[in-house]
């Protein structure tokens, strides 16, 4: 008999802990497919370097050109040809991406946290995308977060999740919150134990 796969999709806002989540899931097994790789990897067959702005500008190109899913239509049929059960998708950022992958079976996930503490946390972790003021790092979150950016309506995309977390504590609390919720929504941690 086939094993049953199961699904999470992250949606979350910019430093939100979407990667600590990541880490978290792949500690106990999961493979982690992130929406933003294959914009990255597009990007960098385009030879220009990685900003957030050129991120988000060849991600609405491939949208304008083959789909608003086109990213999670290409991540789910990656995911397919692996030999895992558990999977994650990252980086979600729009409706059309979650109605693409809810009906294969995707529970959502939204996790959150006020600007200021993601700003920090976004600073700290240095990605050559990230190197911005509080000023940016503001317009861009209303940018992605609110539809102005064609491709990105994260907002939108955290108002249907199954499950949100306010990422406002420490990683122990953090990874709490999310244990809670694969044991109690999803059975996964009492079905591993057993």
């Amino acid at each position: 008999m086939k094993q049953h796969r199961h699904y999470i999709g992250l949606i979350g806002t910019n430093g939100a802990g979407k990667s600590a989540a990541c880490d978290y899931l792949q500690s106990i097994g999961f493979l982690v497919v992130s929406l933003s790789d294959i914009v990255r990897a597009e990007l960098h067959g385009h030879q220009k370097p990685e900003t957030r702005d050129n991120l988000v500008h060849i991600a609405n190109d491939m949208k304008a050109q083959f789909g608003m899913d086109v990213l999670a239509r290409r991540a789910f049929h990656e995911s397919a040809e692996k030999d895992v059960f558990k999977i994650a998708f990252d980086s979600i950022r729009n409706i059309d991406e979650v109605n693409y992958l809810r009906d294969r079976g995707v529970f959502f996930l939204g996790i959150n946290a006020p600007i200021e503490l993601r700003f920090e946390r976004v600073v700290s972790r240095g990605r050559a995308s990230d190197r911005v003021d509080f000023d940016t790092f503001k317009a861009h979150d209303i940018r992605e977060n609110s539809g102005q950016s064609s491709g990105q309506n994260i907002g939108s995309a955290l108002a249907v999740c199954d499950a949100i977390i306010q990422n406002t504590g420490n990683l122990d609390e953090f990874h709490a919150q999310l244990h809670t919720i694969l044991e109690n929504d999803l059975g996964l941690l009492r079905r591993d134990k057993s």
